[in-house]
C-alpha cells in the first residue's frame, strides 16, 4: 500500500556511485523447529520486510520513501537478515553528497499516515565495523511536522541515537503553539546501554503524542521494557503528528570513522488500536 507523500522536511536526492560492502560481516542463522502462528495485521498501516525484489532497482516501491544520496546508500542484503531472505542495508560515507546539510540514508513514513498514537516495530543490526564517537548519529527518529510560520530547525521530539559507543533515546517537548527557536521546554536523554554488535536488536515502541501530561512513551528492547513514561509530555504542540524515519543520519563527522553501515528488517507501523504482538519483529 502506498500513500500520497506531502513534501518531506528532508527530501531525497539521487546521484550515481559505486556500491561497496563492509567485509567480513556474516550472521549466523536461526532455524525454526515449529510452525509459526499467524500474525494479526488488522491494525497495521505500513510494513517493510524487505522481501520485495523490486526494492533492488526501485527503493521507492515499498511502503516507505527512501531519502538517499548515492547508489550504495541502500541495498538489499541476503547474508544478514532478521527474517525471510533479505534485509535492508543502509550506508553513509563522509565523502557522500549531503542531503539537507547532513549525510543520510533513511526510509520515511508518509507524513499523511501519521496518527495521534502509534505502535512501531523494527529490527536493527550493527556490524563489528560500526563505531560511534562523540559526534553521534541518528538511527531512528519520529520527525515532527512544524506548523505554518514556525521555526523548523528543531530536533525530532523522539530520537534513537548512537554516540560514544552507546545507544540512547532523546525525548523533547514544548507547549508553545509557535516555537520561534530550536530550543524546547523539556529535554531528556535515556541511556540504553552499549551498542550490541553482530546481533539483531528487536524494538517495539508505543507513543501517544502529547505536549501535556497525557503523553505515553513505552519502549521495549529485545522484549524488555526499557522506557516507561506514562502521563508525561513527549512531543511538540503541532497540528500534525510525527512520522517515523529509520536508517542512519549524521549531521557532523568526527575522527572515529568515515563510514556508517546499519541493517534494518521487520519494520511495521500500527495505529492506535494495534499492540505489541502485532508490530514486534519476527515470523509471527
Amino acid at each position: 500500500m502506498k500513500y500520497i507523500l506531502f513534501i518531506l522536511l528532508f527530501s531525497s536526492s539521487a546521484f550515481s556511485g559505486n556500491y561497496h560492502h563492509v567485509l567480513g560481516e556474516i550472521q549466523s542463522q536461526t532455524i525454526l523447529n515449529h510452525f509459526p502462528e499467524k500474525r494479526n495485521t488488522d491494525n497495521l498501516i505500513l510494513v517493510e520486510t524487505f522481501e520485495n525484489p523490486d526494492l533492488k532497482d526501485d527503493p521507492q516501491s515499498g511502503d516507505f520513501y527512501l531519502e538517499h544520496a548515492v547508489d550504495h546508500s541502500f541495498q538489499l542484503e541476503k547474508s544478514i537478515k532478521r527474517e525471510g531472505t533479505t534485509a535492508g542495508r543502509f550506508e553513509i560515507n563522509k565523502s557522500d553528497p549531503k542531503i539537507w546539510g547532513g549525510h543520510r540514508t533513511e526510509m520515511s513514513q508518509a507524513q499523511n499516515t501519521a496518527r495521534a498514537e502509534g505502535w512501531y516495530g523494527f529490527s536493527q543490526y550493527f556490524p563489528t565495523s560500526y563505531t560511534s564517537g562523540s559526534t553521534g548519529e541518528v538511527i531512528g527518529q519520529w520527525h515532527d511536522q512544524a506548523d505554518k510560520g514556525e521555526h523548523v530547525d528543531r530536533s525530532p521530539s523522539n530520537t534513537l541515537l548512537t554516540g560514544d559507543g552507546r545507544i540512547k533515546w532523546m525525548a523533547r517537548w514544548d507547549t508553545d503553539k509557535i516555537m520561534d527557536s530550536g530550543y524546547s521546554d523539556g529535554l531528556e536523554y535515556i541511556d540504553l546501554g552499549a551498542i550490541p554488535k553482530n546481533e539483531w536488536i528487536d524494538w517495539v515502541v508505543h507513543i501517544k503524542y502529547s505536549h501535556t501530561n497525557t503523553g505515553i512513551l513505552e519502549v521495549w528492547m529485545n522484549g524488555k521494557k526499557v522506557i516507561d513514561r506514562q502521563n508525561m509530555p513527549n512531543s511538540y504542540n503541532d497540528d500534525a503528528y510525527p512520522y517515523f524515519k529509520f536508517g542512519v543520519y549524521k549531521w557532523n563527522w568526527g575522527s572515529d570513522s568515515s563510514q556508517k553501515v546499519i541493517y534494518y528488517d521487520e519494520v511495521r507501523i500500527g495505529n492506535e488500536n494495534s499492540c505489541y504482538d502485532e508490530v514486534k519483529p519476527g515470523a509471527y
